[in-house]
């Protein structure tokens, strides 16, 4: 992997695109089979679930997350775990997954809290008659070795197991940067005005918040909260060359150093009214000094709240008050979510909430699986197995590079096949984010697949927020 390339991280921790709907077009059936492969989150997932109340309740929804290493796996666990937190409000429990998914510095009561979940995460791996994820989430499909290590990536988010963040991620930088590492601000601003601001609706990500995250790791911030303590979901190892001792793995901070976690949840939101559209209104356009009103946080917050909402209620999410995305929670949650005492919450009664998110997720199963495509092929069960499969840039680029269409075998007759495409992809130019996406469409032209959209492969396609995933349907006419 080129310098370049890598900076996007070896260990992929969340994904280049905008989370949509991934049951969005698909037929009903007795149960419908997704793959999600190489995501590096569950973004897609949790959309797609905040969107089954759409379907009727006894449609059944089998998601099959594929993932290289152990430790994206493990951070998979730990945000599902919190949508389960069903004692905690919706706003405190949203705030919580974004700081835990985007900043590699938490509270000190998050760092705790990854604590107790793990803990709880290694008792239902080790035995899965436990824990909230029992009647979810299927390991079966993992072999004894990727279970042991996943328990050994969910010992590591202990907080008595050091991980100096801060120093790893720096090391990170200094490496990337080499001899322009005095220099990185002025090219964290290069980065964000000709490209990142470039693309529709991405100039949401304010100068500030992007230079921020690119300089400390910190992504997302809440008020006036200290964010001291690591995170350490996002430690991984890699195979690395020490003199004189050959090959060893090395522990640290290889994710996404480019990029950054904002493009996930941040940049693009479905709209349903007026004051969603206003998330992304712009003032004084075209004098220049344009300047968005509100910033990534809050389309990230609305986001996730609009899940949180409609897996716990099975209604859509609405902003109900211009400029506020926590409007549509209503006022008295909101007092409630700034409670803590045992008494107020026996007052939200989260026993309900808990009964509403468990009757979401009763025909719904999620199977987790650690390789890569060609090992699925090796296994009869998932032949024609599934109705849609997402492919990453990290699944789709092994894909294209092994030049190998057999892995169609997968798909149903007729499935969809969503593929992440170069438009976030900052560290590549102009011309070569291009050539990128000719490669995805022809790659996928071999495959059998077709696109109902046509494309110029002009800049304008690589600005398009909407082409940061392209859309196909299987036709086995390769």
């Amino acid at each position: 992997m080129s310098g370049n390339l890598l900076s996007l991280g070896a260990v992929n921790m969340w994904g280049f695109s905008p989370s949509f709907d991934l049951l969005d077009g698909l037929n009903q059936v007795d149960t419908i089979n997704i793959l999600v492969a190489n995501a590096g989150d569950v973004r897609h997932i949790l959309t797609s679930l905040s969107r089954s109340y759409q379907w009727q309740q006894d449609q059944k929804i089998h998601f099959y997350i594929l993932e290289n290493v152990s430790e994206t796996l493990a951070r998979d666990l730990i945000l599902l775990q919190l949508i389960f937190e069903w004692q905690l409000p919706l706003r405190q429990r949203c705030n919580l997954f974004l700081q835990v998914f985007g900043n590699s510095l938490v509270q000190e009561r998050t760092s705790e809290l990854i604590h107790e979940k793990a803990k709880e995460l290694i008792d239902f791996v080790c035995d899965d008659q436990h824990g909230k994820l029992i009647d979810l989430v299927d390991l079966n499909q993992l072999k004894m070795k990727q279970k042991d290590a996943l328990v050994d990536t969910l010992q590591s988010y202990f907080t008595n197991v050091p991980f100096d963040v801060v120093k790893l991620r720096d090391q990170r930088l200094r490496h990337f940067y080499e001899n322009r590492y005095d220099h990185r601000k002025n090219l964290y601003d290069w980065d964000y005005t000709m490209t990142l601001k470039k693309i529709q609706q991405a100039s949401v990500i304010h100068v500030h918040q992007f230079k921020e995250w690119r300089n400390s790791g910190i992504a997302f911030e809440f008020g006036d909260q200290s964010y001291t303590y690591p995170n350490r979901t996002m430690a991984a190892y890699m195979q690395a060359t020490k003199r004189g001792h050959g090959s060893v793995l090395c522990r640290g901070y290889w994710l996404d150093i480019i990029v950054g976690p904002y493009i996930s949840f941040g940049v693009d939101c479905y709209q349903s009214n007026r004051f969603e559209t206003d998330l992304f209104e712009i003032h004084n356009k075209g004098t220049g000094c344009e300047q968005n009103r509100h910033n990534t946080a809050e389309v990230a917050v609305f986001n996730v709240l609009s899940c949180l909402y409609a897996i716990e209620t099975r209604e859509m999410y609405k902003m109900t008050k211009a400029h506020d995305v926590y409007s549509g929670i209503g006022e008295k949650q909101q007092q409630d979510s700034n409670c803590t005492s045992d008494d107020d919450l026996d007052e939200l009664d989260a026993r309900t909430r808990a009964r509403n998110i468990l009757e979401t997720f009763k025909n719904v199963k999620i199977t987790l699986l650690q390789g890569d495509i060609e090992m699925l092929l090796e296994k009869s069960r998932y032949q024609n197995l599934f109705h849609h499969v997402f492919l990453s840039v990290h699944a789709s680029s092994h894909l294209v590079k092994s030049n190998s269409t057999s892995w169609t075998r997968i798909l149903q007759p007729k499935a969809k096949v969503s593929i992440e495409s170069s438009v976030f992809l900052l560290p590549l130019n102009e011309d070569q984010r291009i050539k990128y996406m000719e490669k995805i469409v022809e790659f996928a032209q071999q495959s059998g697949l077709k696109s109902s959209t046509s494309f110029a492969f002009t800049p304008a396609e690589i600005y398009n927020v909407k082409n940061a995933v392209l859309h196909f349907d299987y036709t086995n006419e390769a």
